[in-house]
């Protein structure tokens, strides 16, 4: 395949870089009122975090994708799933000759996109190996994540 044609990182592999997950009863967990927070009380809540580490000498990036879940609130058991994937990808040319914009792109849309994938399949799979009823993460928007990264202050 020509070279002009390759995205200029390249997945290589993705890995579980850590985790924890602990079955919580209602009394042990420090959650809020679901009244107060306007959130629907059986729904659980999840965070994601996204950060880059470029090692230049290598000519690969680390993309730590770091998931958090909690709850479902006032319903026994609640859980709190904490997870961080490590995805490795590899340049095709020099770090330092990534073009800005590829780079925003990357970073907001084409890394997370690339990794979310495993972290619906490790969500699944530690919700099934406990016995608890999370929801699979939801399937991602691509093109809303490319309009929300091009708006001001993103």
């Amino acid at each position: 395949m020509e070279s002009e044609l390759l995205y200029p990182l390249q997945l290589l592999d993705v890995r579980l870089y850590a985790m924890s997950l602990e079955r919580l009863t209602p009394a042990e967990s420090a959650t809020s009122d679901a009244s107060e927070t306007g959130q629907d009380a059986l729904a659980p809540s999840f965070t994601v975090n996204v950060n880059t580490v470029r090692h230049t000498e290598r000519k690969q990036v680390s993309v730590f994708l770091t998931i958090e879940i909690k709850g479902p609130e006032a319903q026994h058991p609640e859980f709190d799933l904490h997870f961080t994937l490590e995805g490795l990808f590899e340049a095709q040319l020099a770090l330092d000759a990534v073009e800005d914009s590829i780079w925003a792109e990357f970073e907001s849309t084409s890394a997370i996109t690339l990794m979310w994938p495993y972290a619906r399949e490790y969500t699944h799979s530690f919700s099934r190996r406990m016995r608890a009823d999370l929801p699979l993460l939801p399937t991602l928007n691509r093109l809303g994540m490319q309009k929300a990264a091009k708006k001001p202050g993103f």
